[in-house]
């Protein structure tokens, strides 16, 4: 027990889990975009920013069993679709741990990269932001994402995000599937799989967050160092890694269960067998 406050370790060990899978997320991922970034990609690649944040998704799925999501679109979006007993009593719990994590893991980073970051970019500037830097760096998009320049409208990036995220749910659920047990005997090995093409198909437009607290925790810790520009560069563009996920991880799971699983539990395969007749055709009338 803690102090007598009836908070036994059981009790703790799903947001601990949340919390430390994300940090830990937030140190290897952003971690790597740093060394990328400050060495001027002399110690890393596009490819190895991939292979590192697939790495870290895969790694924190072996702290718990069941493994954190360490993501708030795919924590609510199982709520959402999938519910389970007690799941909604826990949301609010996970999903601070889970921004709590992205704010730590990026304090972290700063801590490990802070002189780096002051040599690479002495002015401190963010992407899009209204201090420029006469060298064109800008280290604020090692903790958040920000959009490509070429964008016409954050409503572009939004979809790119969206769409990373729905491919995410849509593998996460095809990995998770009871019928693909046998084929998928080590479920994080997947995700790493899942992850890594993720990034390295549609990562390079948006940075693909594709993870609220990815982008939240890291851009509010950010603020401290760079300013409240980190929240109004590019038309304030991080409201899009907080919502697009949201939108696409559902997107991709309704796209999931509607078409392909056949599994108890999930809102949507039900309400498709309630319009279906004995024959398994869908009644029109």
């Amino acid at each position: 027990m803690f102090l007598n406050t009836g908070l036994s370790r059981k009790f703790l060990k799903p947001y601990v889990a949340e919390f430390l899978g994300t940090a830990l997320l937030i140190v290897i991922g952003d971690g790597v975009v740093a060394q990328c970034l400050l060495s001027d990609y002399q110690y890393g690649t596009w490819l190895s920013i991939n292979i590192a944040w697939a790495a870290a998704v895969s790694i924190s799925g072996y702290l718990s069993d069941p493994g954190p999501t360490i993501n708030p679109a795919v924590t609510i979006c199982m709520a959402l679709v999938r519910p389970t007993p007690g799941q909604w009593r826990k949301l609010p719990g996970k999903l601070f741990a889970q921004f709590l994590g992205g704010f730590v893991g990026a304090a972290i980073v700063y801590i490990n990269y802070r002189s780096a970051i002051k040599d690479w970019d002495p002015e401190f500037t963010i992407p899009g932001g209204s201090i420029l830097s006469p060298r064109g760096h800008h280290s604020a998009g090692i903790f958040s994402t920000y959009p490509a320049a070429f964008f016409e409208s954050n409503w572009e990036a939004a979809f790119s995000e969206l769409l990373g995220s729905a491919v995410l749910m849509f593998g996460i659920l095809s990995i998770s599937d009871p019928v693909n047990a046998i084929r998928f005997h080590s479920p994080q090995v997947s995700v790493f799989f899942l992850l890594t093409a993720i990034g390295a198909a549609l990562g390079w437009q948006t940075g693909y967050a594709i993870n609220p607290a990815r982008d939240f925790g890291p851009r509010l810790f950010s603020a401290f160092i760079y300013g409240r520009e980190v929240f109004t560069a590019a038309k304030y563009y991080f409201v899009v890694p907080i919502f697009a996920p949201i939108v696409g991880c559902i997107v991709g799971a309704a796209t999931y269960d509607s078409f392909l699983y056949e599994g108890d539990g999930s809102r949507i395969t039900d309400a498709l067998d309630n319009v279906e007749d004995r024959d398994g055709a869908l009644r029109l009338h």
